[in-house]
């Protein structure tokens, strides 16, 4: 006790010295103080708790004096001498990156001269004072203003010897950003911290973190959040695994360096690592190497879980993925946004090894689900209610598509239900009918026998080329066959093109963001999307399903535009990848989508 007092006596006094023999400087290191305090107003909570946890606390309270003062305590080690120096020096710390502390004491701390006019300091026996009134007195200097609030240690003197450390702040009359409460989410990648208790006179609120190798659960009040913990490198991902742990995490997730930053990583997780942020600490750099090994890191611990049937997180992902935000999006953002970032990684992981499962353009019933792939997959993946979002993934992390047909060749339709062999039967039909077949012997064992067998549909024939022909009306009134003529454009583009030595496949009707898909001539992977125009100077749109695949298969997409109509009519075939390509992002201010309309329509016709 005795050192550390003699210790701080020796720092004020070095310090006075450095101020007569450069004032200047004080000057200076007051106006950056308030505009480093500026920036991290909000964060004075969360600097104070991270410092906590580096220290070893275990516990931590914030206690409201009333009057516009707040005191602080923790029970970790006990300030030294170097730690004392490093609150006092600006951009100084006893920490060091990457070990086993995650802050920087020397910066965060300042962030109490957004909000003090005094700083009490009680550790070790000894208690000091950072004021600026106190501090112009021992500098001679005039003006508060020449002074910085967190430099000289004022009012030394011996204490009361404690556990921790204790910060009892009196708030300046304008402060804004004194904690009030703590999120409950910034306890959630502490590494010592186990209780928060927040008190206001006789009343208190804790919260409480237990923690075990793979699960983080935050109880505050009468709420409770569980999380799964996935760790990869220098990646730390929490995955929430109830309702009120999504509520916190956001359908969009977020990014913390420890603690809770304001970027979303567009997946419902949280995602923590040790990276460079602004000097605000509350954005990552997204250019900088560390950012993007952390975020790399996180979508390799993320696809292992999700190709891994039996994982504790595996159902919970695809579920939360699923019900999350539209992937194709994020993909698509014109910024490398932490968010593009990370699904730009975990497609990467995924093509590069990819599950054992695969899309299916049908729901499937969970029974069916075990048959279909017995080495397991996501039921979430095949209920009806996601098979829009599950189109989008298949797109997103180049999931495979499977043939039905194939895949239950050899089940036995009785080991199906009878919701699947119903859709079943609709499928291949239709199938059928794009193709101008009919069923396979396969696919007719596995249609129910009351589902009505269909004629199939005549094919543009291959020798009239990409011919193009106006239909009578008079001839054929009936919706299928005007949605027959509808669909001429993709299927004598298809004809013409397999003509030529390309083998493709009409998968227009499984919504997958385009409408062939094979291989050229040289036998190299392609899917095409089919364009009509009347000109070859006529505009057309690509939707954000079709962008987003064309961005992440550069190359291995194609558009097949089909120009004017009869013996005019051409083919042409573009990649929309070029760099050089004029193309222009148009936005709609305003959609609107209709729920529940059905009910409000006239029918005109049955196809």
């Amino acid at each position: 006790m005795t050192d550390l007092i003699a210790s701080v006596a020796a720092l004020q006094g070095t310090l006075v010295r450095e101020h007569v023999q450069a004032p200047g400087l004080f000057r200076e290191i007051s106006r950056m103080e308030e505009l480093l305090a500026d920036t991290y107003r909000d964060r004075v909570p969360y600097e104070l708790l991270q410092n906590s946890d580096d220290a070893g606390s275990t516990s931590v309270v914030v206690e409201k004096l009333g009057e516009g003062r707040f005191r602080w305590t923790n029970d970790g080690r006990p300030l030294e001498a170097a730690d004392v120096e490093a609150l006092c020096r600006s951009a100084s710390s006893t920490k060091t990156r990457g070990g086993d502390s995650i802050g920087y004491r020397g910066i965060g701390f300042k962030s109490i001269a957004a909000i003090a006019s005094r700083i009490e300091v009680r550790s070790a026996g000894v208690r000091f004072a950072f004021d600026r009134t106190a501090a112009a007195a021992l500098l001679g200097e005039s003006t508060e203003k020449a002074v910085p609030l967190i430099r000289i240690p004022a009012d030394v003197h011996a204490d009361t010897l404690a556990d921790g450390v204790s910060f009892t702040v009196t708030c300046r009359p304008d402060a804004t950003g004194a904690p009030g409460s703590v999120d409950p989410l910034s306890a959630l990648f502490l590494r010592n911290v186990t209780r928060i208790r927040t008190a206001a006179g006789p009343a208190s609120q804790d919260i409480v973190v237990e923690r075990a190798t793979s699960m983080v659960v935050l109880r505050f009040g009468e709420d409770e959040a569980a999380f799964s913990i996935l760790r990869n490198g220098a990646a730390t991902v929490a995955v929430p695994l109830d309702a009120r742990a999504l509520a916190m995490t956001g359908v969009r997730g977020r990014l913390a360096c420890f603690l809770p930053l304001q970027d979303e990583v567009g997946l419902p997780v949280i995602i923590s690592g040790d990276f460079l942020t602004d000097p605000s600490r509350t954005h990552a750099v997204t250019a900088h190497e560390s950012t993007r090994e952390v975020l790399a890191d996180a979508a390799r611990a993320i696809a292992e879980r999700l190709r891994s049937p039996g994982d504790p997180a595996f159902e919970r992902l695809w579920q939360l993925v699923l019900d999350g935000e539209d992937l194709r999006s994020v993909m698509v953002s014109a910024t490398a946004s932490a968010g593009k970032l990370l699904v730009s990684s975990l497609r990467e992981e995924m093509t590069a090894r990819r599950p054992s499962f695969a899309h299916s353009p049908l729901p499937l019933e969970p029974q069916d689900v075990a048959v279909v792939f017995p080495d397991g997959a996501p039921a979430a993946l095949y209920e009806p209610r996601h098979q829009t979002a599950a189109r989008a993934l298949k797109a997103v992390l180049g999931l495979r598509s499977i043939d039905l047909a194939t895949a239950l060749a050899d089940v036995s339709p009785e080991a199906l239900s009878d919701a699947l062999r119903a859709r079943l039967g609709e499928h291949f039909m239709g199938v059928a009918r794009t193709q101008g077949r009919k069923l396979t012997s396969t696919e007719s064992r596995l249609v129910p026998e009351t589902a009505p067998q269909d004629e199939a549909p005549a094919v543009p024939d291959p020798a009239e080329g990409i011919r193009m022909r106006k239909a009578d009306p008079r001839s054929d009134s009936s919706l299928a066959s005007v949605l027959k003529r509808w669909r001429v454009a993709e299927l004598a583009a298809k004809e013409y093109l397999n003509q030529l030595g390309w083998t493709l496949r009409d998968v227009s009707g499984q919504n997958v963001g385009y409408d062939l898909e094979g291989t050229d001539p040289l036998g190299k992977p392609v899917r095409i999307e089919v364009k009509k125009v009347d000109r070859p100077d006529a505009r057309f749109a690509m939707t954000n399903n079709e962008m987003s695949l064309m961005l992440m298969e550069p190359g291995g997409y194609l558009l097949a535009i089909v120009v004017g109509d009869g013996r005019h009519a051409q083919l042409m075939l573009l990649d929309p990848s070029r760099d050089d390509l004029p193309k222009e992002r148009v936005c709609r201010r305003w959609d609107w989508e209709f729920t529940d309309w059905s009910r409000f329509a006239d029918r005109v016709a049955d196809a």
